[in-house]
C-alpha cells in the first residue's frame, strides 16, 4: 500500500491518473489544447513551456491534489498549427498541499539527499518499487527547488517512455509540486534537454507563485522528518 501511494504521489504509477498518459497524447479533433491549468484548493497554475499543453484525457484534479499530464500540442489537438515543444517529451505534475511548519523544500537539501540515497528513497523512483533497480545519476539544489536525476535499469516510469528522467521539487503557494520531464521510449531525450525542459517547466511554475508562508527553518537533516515534510512527499 506504502509503494502505490508513493507511486502516485510521485507521478510514476499509470494507475495516479487512471489511464496510461501516452495514450492520450493522439488526435482528439478538438483542434485546440490550452497551455496551463489551475488545480486544487490552493488556486495553483501549472504552465507548460512553449510546445506544452495540459492533456485533458490523462490529466485528474480535486480541491485536495492533481495529476496533470503535459504533452505535445499539435498532437493533443489534432491541430499541426499549434505550437510544438523542442523535444519529444512528456512531463507530469502532481499538486499535494504542504502543512504549516513544514519546512521548504529549499531548506531539506542534505535530508532529501540523503533519502534518495537510501533504499526507501530510491524504491519511491522505482516503477516497480525495487531500489536496486534504480541509479541516482545525479541530484542538487537550485533557487530553493531540488532536482534528481534518475535511470530505472528494471522498467520505464511509464509504459512507452525511456526508463532516465529528470524530476524537479518546487514550493508553490501552500503546496508542493512535483514536476517529470519523460522522453519517449523510441525518442530518448538527453540529459541537457531533459533538465532544460524541466527548468522551463520550473520557471513556469514559479512565476508569480511565490510560497504564501516561509515555512520553519529546520535546525539539522533529522527536524526534516520531524516535521513532516518527507510524510507529505513520500507517503
Amino acid at each position: 500500500m506504502r509503494l502505490r501511494l508513493l507511486a502516485a504521489f510521485m507521478v510514476l504509477s499509470i494507475s495516479a491518473c487512471g489511464d496510461n498518459p501516452l495514450a492520450g497524447l493522439v488526435a482528439g479533433g478538438s483542434r485546440t489544447a490550452q497551455s496551463e491549468i489551475t488545480v486544487t484548493s490552493d488556486r495553483v497554475v501549472l504552465r507548460g513551456p512553449t510546445g506544452f499543453c495540459v492533456d485533458p484525457k490523462s490529466s485528474k484534479h480535486s480541491p485536495s491534489q492533481a495529476f496533470v499530464v503535459f504533452g505535445n500540442c499539435a498532437a493533443i489537438a489534432g491541430n499541426e498549427e499549434l505550437p510544438q515543444p523542442f523535444v519529444n517529451a512528456i512531463a507530469t505534475a502532481t499538486v499535494l498541499p504542504s502543512r504549516q511548519g513544514d519546512p521548504s523544500i529549499g531548506e531539506s537539501e542534505v535530508a532529501l539527499a540523503e533519502f534518495f540515497g537510501s533504499d526507501a528513497g530510491k524504491a519511491t523512483l522505482s516503477a516497480a518499487g525495487n531500489p536496486d533497480s534504480v541509479e541516482i545519476l545525479d541530484s542538487f539544489l537550485r533557487k530553493g527547488a531540488f532536482f534528481i536525476h534518475a535511470r530505472d535499469k528494471a522498467t520505464a516510469p511509464l509504459a512507452g517512455t525511456a526508463n532516465t528522467y529528470w524530476r524537479g521539487y518546487f514550493n508553490v503557494k501552500r503546496s508542493v509540486v512535483v514536476v517529470s520531464v519523460l522522453g519517449l521510449e523510441n525518442k530518448p531525450v538527453s540529459s541537457a534537454d531533459g533538465l532544460k525542459t524541466l527548468y522551463d517547466f520550473g520557471n513556469a511554475l514559479v512565476e508569480g507563485q511565490a510560497p504564501t508562508e516561509r515555512p520553519v527553518s529546520p535546525k539539522n537533516p533529522d527536524d526534516v522528518a520531524k516535521t513532516g515534510l518527507l510524510r507529505r512527499l513520500f507517503g
